[in-house]
């Protein structure tokens, strides 16, 4: 069971996340917090896995929470949920040690994948956060960002390279066939590719592969 912690002054953005989550059976909501004082106090009294800050608190913003969260519960994984899409936020985020960062409007299905994928030690960020991070290294003429690729991400990219049809990675993943689909094309935003091909060639390029 992953222990969840919700930090948002806005009880309707609560409530829904709440709602979102009820049949998830992995996943339980043991506090909330409207301010940062309070999300401090929550997680340096109880085991919480993973938090979802929101940059935007009454007290303190969540890029520096972010931070003391890190510095008090070493254990607790972070992803921002906000409404905030500028690159400065997301890169602040990610130096105060956030382990992904979502916008307010994800859906119910990546919510949850965020959620168990930073719970199992890997980052999560939403295709549209990567695109934002691409577009600026390649504005800037920066080295090229490489993408962090789930543990299954990187199964399917290492099966699709090898040729296997989705149908075949699905049998062999014991996963569905729309999943296979979905990873498809999470793979493929990631790496800015438009098709099977640019993905195996991007995906060399960028050693993932």
């Amino acid at each position: 069971m992953i222990r969840l912690l919700i930090v948002d002054d806005h009880q309707i953005v609560v409530a829904g996340i709440k709602t979102a989550l009820a049949h998830e059976g992995a996943i339980e909501v043991v506090a909330t917090a409207g301010t940062a004082r309070e999300c401090l106090e929550i997680v340096c009294s109880i085991p919480v896995d993973v938090a979802l800050l929101d940059i935007n608190l009454p007290d303190k913003d969540g890029i520096d929470l972010c931070k003391e969260v890190k510095t008090f519960s070493k254990d607790t994984r972070v992803i921002g949920l906000t409404t905030y899409s500028q690159v400065s936020f997301i890169e602040q985020m990610v130096r105060n040690g956030a382990d992904g960062y979502l916008y307010k409007n994800t859906s119910e299905d990546e919510l949850i994948r965020a959620i168990i994928t930073v719970h199992s030690g890997e980052q999560y960020f939403s295709n549209e956060v990567y695109q934002k991070l691409l577009n600026k290294s390649r504005r800037q003429g920066q080295k090229q960002f490489i993408p962090k690729l789930t543990r299954r991400e990187k199964e399917v990219l290492e099966l699709i390279a090898e040729e296997f049809t989705s149908q075949e990675i699905a049998n062999k993943l014991f996963i569905s066939l729309s999943t296979v689909e979905t990873h498809r094309m999470n793979l493929c935003a990631k790496v800015d590719a438009r098709n099977t091909a640019g993905l195996i060639r991007k995906g060399i390029k960028l050693g993932l592969i």
